[in-house]
């Protein structure tokens, strides 16, 4: 993959300071990251980022090993701050992991309150909908937002934690491969289905069905790649 736009063509809003600079410098990163405008491999430059929000080089630092920490990027000593990059191997790994939170949060979820989560991923299509009439980045975040309700609504702490951990390596990889306005309508075909399956007590095929939508990504990946 591409190392993508110089530092100097982010577009990064000035960070007034009073909750932690580190932290909130971690999120602006994250989402630049994610949304496609910093490129996978791209070499992020500590002075860069800190002469371009006046701030110093520590919170920079700081904000990088916070995203390291989520495998957003890799700290190499002597050599500086790379965006992260997936093989085939790591896509298989990721995938599969993702696939084991959303599949175990959807049985736990089904055996805590199964009308409650229909009703919230109903409310969830609904936004997905909506948004597809939008721009894509909108859409993307619906979807995000449908699979972070299956999740979430499991209350398995751990759980969400792993998830919160991957999740945002398969969004920066989503919204680089999702592209077309077919693959992002095929996206909330598959959720629809899903939802479907649900509410007709078809719980076994619901999950068989979420398996394989899961799996679209490294299938994406594969044909691309």
């Amino acid at each position: 993959m591409s190392t993508g736009k110089s530092a100097a063509s982010w577009t990064m809003k000035k960070i007034v300071r009073p909750q932690s600079l580190a932290l909130r410098m971690a999120d602006q990163i994250r989402e630049l990251i994610v949304n496609g405008e910093i490129e996978l491999g791209t070499l992020i430059s500590e002075n860069d980022i800190a002469s371009k929000l006046q701030v110093s080089r520590t919170p920079v630092r700081e904000a990088l090993q916070k995203l390291e920490t989520e495998r957003l990027v890799q700290i190499i000593p002597q050599r500086g701050t790379y965006v992260f990059q997936f093989n085939e191997q790591e896509m298989q790994q990721t995938c599969k992991m993702r696939e084991i939170l959303e599949s175990g949060a959807l049985g736990i979820a089904l055996a805590r309150d199964r009308e409650g989560l229909i009703a919230a991923l109903e409310k969830q299509l609904k936004l997905g909908n909506k948004a597809l009439n939008g721009d894509p980045d909108s859409f993307r975040a619906a979807d995000a937002g449908f699979h972070m309700a299956l999740i979430e609504f499991s209350q398995n702490q751990e759980l969400i934690y792993a998830y919160h951990n991957i999740i945002n390596r398969i969004r920066a990889l989503l919204n680089r491969l999702a592209r077309t306005t077919e693959e992002l309508s095929g996206s909330q075909k598959d959720h629809e289905d899903f939802v479907a399956m649900l509410r007709e007590g078809r719980d076994t095929d619901a999950e068989q069905h979420l398996r394989w939508h899961v799996g679209g990504l490294l299938r994406m990946f594969q044909q691309k790649y």
